[in-house]
């Protein structure tokens, strides 16, 4: 048969096979005959394709005919099978014609002499030389068992077993193979070939059929097997001498300089299968065989294997450079595999007594050799672990290490024995450094530049002694590895120290050391002003603004144009939260766009603010939530924020929802591309915002750096030409006003600043930004950098940044500071420095919430991860697994599903992962990925739905995901270290019940949960959690359990609670402890129109400052007390009875309060204030829904203090006293800044 006729046969009849097992309906029995031919036709493919490399072929000529034509012959039968019913005919046919070839074959074959078989001549290629025969092999040995798998043979597991250890010197070889020099691997390839082949033809030939399956074979048969495994092995002289060969040859190119360039991670894995290979000859040997040389011989080989193993794992992370010393490595194992061979030399073979001696010797050199060889592994290793750690470091990581060391040393005693003295040693001495630390965070040493690399040498030694403690108890380092390592970190902890110690105690003095670098004490708060605050554009304000609210009736789309840095976002907020332009609108509500996003989010996004409902997750798919939003605004006055769009789609997306109920609707929309805004266009033309004037640069630089503060006239000539350099870009001007506020305000230091500006640095941003990050504070960095891990234009929420950064140790204890306060002041500071813009602020002054520029969040994204401390990966990257992957510390992702398997191998070290907005991400196999990331620390999924809990994750510190009720059987186990828990229950119909075991999560700080109750079961055995700060949103049952509560958590700052019943109670005082800031107390599914229960407790709180109390009934006793507590700030009432329908405000209450809002409240209809001196320092008042309320109080009249009155769905006399209060206030008491708000209904 012509060849290609065969290939065409052969690949039908595979194709024809399949489509049988997959098609048609059969029974299991039939299916399992289709898999026997299958198996039966695969190695006949092998035996036509020996033959064509044997020189046997001529004796099997006829029969290797037959055996193509039966290709053909089987095509046919099976492809007249249509119906099950003539199955058994047609296959009795193919099966009988199979049996007389095969038994024909059986009564020809015999075992050639290996030599006699030449090398593929026909392969011209050279290089394919080595692919062929692993592909041979790979296919032999797939075929081995398969019909391993039909049945229990011994002989036929170990020649699979013998293969598998063939292939594994095979691929060592093939790894290294030279084509210049293919005549030195002629006779190894030949052999593996002939060895490989002629092994499958035997296990076909005498151990698979169907229906003869059960004939004897003769005892000279099987035997002809035992010889075949005798092949394998190098007790034959003639196989000894082809393996020997071969490694002589691999030695000789080592040494000749022309070594194949073979990557990394196939150089480690073929020398660790090699050694596997080795050690498993050495176990085989007989006891008797040179036993002397074997077991020393072995022990270090075993030795060399883990190291290797160690190696294997790491290799990844391994840089290039490092890779040199591989053919050290194969050197070393060609060695043990030449060593391990000389051992087979039997008595009988006398050309080789002599070597007997001799052995001895070579044993020890080998040994020798391979101790060099784990030492350059272990160096290796660590020199990569080293490089691929982040270049900058949190403050706070050396506490959670030094707390880890203790811990884990009581915990694991038993697997860290060996390494508990130097444990211990490096311990005290970090305990010993801390200083340092601390002089960091001060910033005012004169030396700190060397300070800073003393501690990043030290930050470096933390992360190492972690990794080595872990692979210590998990085993997965060789003992003496992790102990030399251990030993080294010791001996550079010593000269660390000796470094610090030749540091001089000289504080940093007055003046600047240099103008450009130097800075003064930052501390740990400092100074900063809201960033919204708008200076210039005066003129563009009042036109935006009448457009907003005294444009056309029609619905308007207000467009601002301009380049990055110009203000367009800055401009586009300011008008959103003008109160003059906010009350003028029924519904508010805002989105950033950006280049990457999704319609649903978006939605989701506006609904939020439209509805004033926090849901963070929607089952509902974009057009139904497009649905609501518009049956949401419909008829409604709204004003829509769209921020940062860059393609019309988005438009297109979105304006389908904004309905023209000819009511003065409008939609503020932000774009770079001009294009964008005229495709937009309503009525209204866009706004190209200009460019600022010197005298606007001028003046929001000097607002920047000096405050309300005069400037000399030299300081103020200087300053205008710094101004102007920078080229009429706000942006550009407030990156500079950063830097400038850290130096002195000395004439001489800011002309070598400005000396130093180049002529157009609005032109090069990131280079103005550098240079802010440069003179940043050390513990700042990381902090400022971990902006990029979230999405352009995010809006972030500071209480969760800042528990995220203290979960990553970025943030350094200091006694007498919280860690949240520490964070906080950090937040401050880069505010301050004009980093980061903070776009909502408490009633306490406190910032809320905070974003930055696109411009510095591309710079965060891409030094963070220069610095190798954040990575990025995009939704949909089709990028495979790589080392800079492993080589990061904290990942962001953004992904695709497809993807994360192949990645979770190099993401063995990762301490921190983010998962964003990707519903897909709720795989369990995805997730389960993620959860073998043993390092992590942080593991934030506040947009993803889980369905179950990651076990064994015992540094994690940081958890924060979407769950539902009935996935909550299975939580967070063996995680006793998680300091921050969060938990949104996206089923709210139904009440999620906390597991008991969360009571052995000691060291939780902050505790948020949705809809979730705590049992009595739990509160009874509760531990006390003295370090837990925050306790968010559960359902308390009954008032007792409040206090039991409060009782096990002394230092809990923030409480906030819904009361589920109010039946037997004994009314009484609610002792809060002295830490308590806030409180929120809510009556669990109160409904408008209820009449709302007593409040079953009186609150004494020495220390609260703000308060939140809704759907409750509160006589004169209660509110008497609320109005003595004396740090009260904020008070808010929502759905709130007055008891006779009146409130009585006495003199000298609410001494401190700032902010008062009074919302839902149809039961207030007098409201007096006894004497002058009630809410002496009140600055707003909020009145949302009082419709029966007369008037407010007059002695609102004469609070210096007052700021605001804001009101809603409040009567017309309402509004009259409001009027009167604002007449006095600006008119009487000159107080310009008073503005009254009223929103219409």
């Amino acid at each position: 048969m012509p060849s290609n006729h065969y290939l065409s046969s052969k690949r039908r009849l595979f194709e024809r096979l399949q489509q049988l097992r997959s098609v048609l309906n059969f029974s299991e029995t039939s299916i399992d005959i289709v898999e026997f031919f299958r198996l039966e036709f695969k190695f006949l493919e092998i035996f036509i394709a020996l033959q064509r490399f044997t020189d046997e072929h001529h004796n099997m000529l006829d029969v290797f005919q037959k055996a193509q034509v039966l290709f053909q012959d089987a095509l046919v039968n099976f492809s007249e099978l249509h119906l099950a019913e003539y199955f058994d005919f047609c296959t009795f046919k193919v099966q009988n014609k199979i049996l007389l070839t095969k038994l024909e074959i059986r009564g020809k074959y015999s075992f050639p002499k290996i030599s006699s078989l030449p090398l593929i001549s026909e392969n011209k290629d050279g290089t394919a030389i080595p692919k062929f025969v692993n592909t041979f092999l790979d296919a032999v040995m797939k075929n081995l068992c398969d019909l391993v798998k039909l049945g229990d043979n011994h002989l036929l597991h170990g020649v699979h077993r013998e293969l598998k250890l063939l292939k594994n010197f095979l691929y060592f070889v093939s790894e290294r193979f030279i084509d210049h020099q293919r005549q030195h691997y002629v006779n190894f390839f030949t052999h593996v070939l002939a060895v490989a082949g002629h092994a499958s033809m035997l296990a076909w030939l005498y151990f698979s059929g169907r229906g003869y399956e059960d004939q004897d074979v003769a005892l000279s048969e099987m035997n002809v097997l035992l010889f075949l495994q005798m092949k394998f092995n190098p007790v034959q002289p003639c196989v000894r001498k082809i393996y020997v060969d071969v490694l002589h040859s691999l030695t000789l190119s080592i040494q000749s300089g022309w070594y194949p360039n073979v990557q990394s991670e196939k150089a480690v894995d073929s020398e660790y299968r090699f050694v596997v290979a080795i050690l498993h000859n050495l176990a085989v040997l007989s006891p008797n065989s040179n036993s002397s040389e074997k077991v020393p011989l072995k022990d270090h080989l075993a030795i060399l294997q883990q190291m290797i193993s160690f190696l294997r794992a790491n290799i990844k992370r391994v840089m290039i450079p490092g890779l040199e010393f591989l053919r050290d490595i194969d050197t070393v194992v060609i060695d043990a595999g030449l060593m391990m061979y000389s051992l087979y030399v039997g008595e009988w073979e006398k050309e080789y007594i002599e070597l007997r001696e001799l052995n001895r010797s070579l044993v020890l050199d080998l040994m020798g050799n391979i101790q060099y060889i784990n030492t350059a592994i272990y160096v290796t290793i660590r020199k990569s672990f080293q490089l691929n750690l982040p270049r900058i470091h949190g403050l706070g990581y050396v506490d959670f290490l030094l707390n880890n060391l203790k811990e884990f040393q009581t915990i694991h005693s038993d697997s860290l024995a060996s390494v508990a003295n130097p444990l211990q040693i490096i311990q005290m001495e970090l305990e010993g450094l801390q200083p340092f630390l601390e002089a960091i965070a001060e910033e005012q040493h004169k030396d700190i530049d060397r300070i800073q690399h003393c501690a990043t040498q030290l930050f470096d030694k933390a992360y190492e002694v972690e990794y080595l403690v872990d692979a210590r108890i998990s085993k997965e380092a060789p003992v003496w590895c992790i102990e030399r390592w251990l030993l080294d970190i010791m001996k550079e902890i010593a000269l660390i120290k000796d470094m610090a110690a030749k540091i001089p105690e000289t504080k940093m003095v007055g003046g600047a050391v240099n103008a450009v670098t130097a800075h003064k004490s930052s501390n740990l708060v400092r100074s900063s002003r809201m960033n919204e605050e708008i200076i210039g554009f005066e003129d563009v304000i009042e036109k935006l603004r009448d457009q907003l609210i005294k444009g056309t009736k029609g619905r308007d789309v207000i467009s601002i144009v301009g380049m990055p840095g110009l203000g367009k976002t800055t401009l586009a907020y300011r008008l959103y939260y003008d109160r003059s332009v906010s009350s003028h609108f029924d519904i508010r509500a805002q989105c950033c766009v950006s280049q990457l996003y999704s319609r649903k989010e978006l939605l989701m996004a506006i609904l939020r603010d439209a509805i004033n409902e926090k849901f963070e997750r929607s089952e509902k798919q974009p057009d139904e939530l497009a649905d609501q939003l518009r049956r949401t605004l419909f008829s409604r006055r709204y004003l829509i924020l769209v921020d940062d769009v860059w393609e019309t789609s988005v438009w297109d997306d979105l304006v389908s929802c904004f309905n023209d109920a000819n009511n003065g609707s409008r939609i503020i929309l932000t774009t770079r591309n001009l294009e964008v805004a005229n495709y937009t266009r309503f009525q209204s033309d866009p706004l190209q915002l200009r460019m600022f004037n010197d005298d606007e640069s001028w003046e929001l630089l000097r607002k920047k750096v000096v405050g309300e503060e005069s400037c000399s006239p030299l300081l103020t000539k200087v300053g205008q030409q710094i101004a102007k350099k920078c080229g009429q870009l706000p942006l550009s001007v407030v990156l500079v006003a950063g830097i400038l506020a850290e130096l002195e305000k000395e004439e001489e230091c800011w002309e070598q600043f400005a000396n130093n500006l180049g002529p157009h640095i609005h032109k090069d941003s990131r280079a103005i930004i550098e240079q802010s990050y440069q003179i940043l504070p050390y513990h700042l960095r990381s902090c400022f950098l971990f902006f990029g891990a979230f999405p352009e234009d995010r809006v972030l929420d500071v209480t969760a940044l800042t528990w995220l950064w203290i979960s990553q140790g970025f943030v350094k204890s200091c006694e007498g500071k919280s860690l949240e306060d520490i964070a906080q002041g950090y937040l401050e500071n880069l505010i301050g420095r004009n980093l980061v813009m903070g776009t909502k602020r408490s009633s306490r002054g406190k910032t809320k919430e905070c974003r930055i520029h696109d411009l510095l969040h591309d710079f965060c994204k891409e030094r963070a991860k220069e610095e190798n401390l954040l990575l990025w990966i995009k939704r949909n990257e089709n990028a495979g697994p790589s080392s800079c992957f492993d080589s990061h510390n904290r990942l962001a992702h953004h992904m695709s599903i497809s993807t994360v398997g192949d990645w979770s191998s190099c993401w063995s070290h990762v301490g921190s992962v983010c998962l964003l907005d990707d519903p897909a991400w709720q795989s369990r196999d995805l997730l389960y990925q993620i959860y073998t990331f043993k390092f992590l620390k942080v593991l934030n999924m506040i947009t993803i739905l889980v369905n179950y809990f990651p076990t064994g994750l015992v540094y994690l510190r940081f958890f924060a995901a979407q769950v539902s009720a009935q996935h909550y059987s299975s939580f967070i186990d063996n995680s006793w270290k998680l300091e921050v828990l969060i938990l949104q229950n996206t089923n709210v119909s139904r009440i999620m019940r906390l597991p008991i075991r969360v009571r052995n999560m000691v060291k939780l700080r902050h505790l948020q949960i949705g809809n979730c109750c705590f049992s009595k079961e739990l509160l009874e055995n509760f531990e006390n959690l003295y370090d837990l700060q925050t306790l968010s949103t559960p359902l308390i049952a009954e008032v007792q359990d409040v206090e039991l509560i409060l009782r096990k958590t002394p230092n809990l700052r923030i409480l906030e609670f819904e009361i589920q019943v109010f039946q037997n109670f004994q009314y009484g005082i609610l002792n809060i402890p002295t830490r308590i800031e806030k409180l929120r107390i809510y009556r669990h599914n109160f409904r408008l129109g209820k009449v709302p229960k007593i409040i079953p407790f009186s609150i004494s709180a020495p220390s609260l400052r703000s308060l939140t109390l809704c759907g409750f009934y509160l006589h004169h006793q209660h509110l008497s007390e609320i109005a003595s507590l004396q740090n009260l700030q904020a008070l808010r009432l929502l759905v709130i009875h007055f008891e006779n329908e009146e409130w009585k405000v006495s003199n000298g209450e609410f001494l401190r309060l700032k902010s008062l809002k009074l919302q839902v409240i149809e039961s207030i209809k007098e409201w007096r204030c006894i004497g002058d001196d009630a809410f002496p320092q009140l600055e707003r008042l909020v009145l949302h829904g009082c419709p029966f309320l007369k008037e407010i109080p007059s002695c609102f009249e004469d609070i210096s203090s007052l700021l605001s009155i804001e009101l809603w769905r409040c009567n017309e006399s309402v509004v009259k006293s409001a009027r009167v209060i604002q007449e006095t206030q600006v008119e009487d008491y000159q107080n310009s800044g008073f503005q009254v708000f009223i929103r219409d209904d």
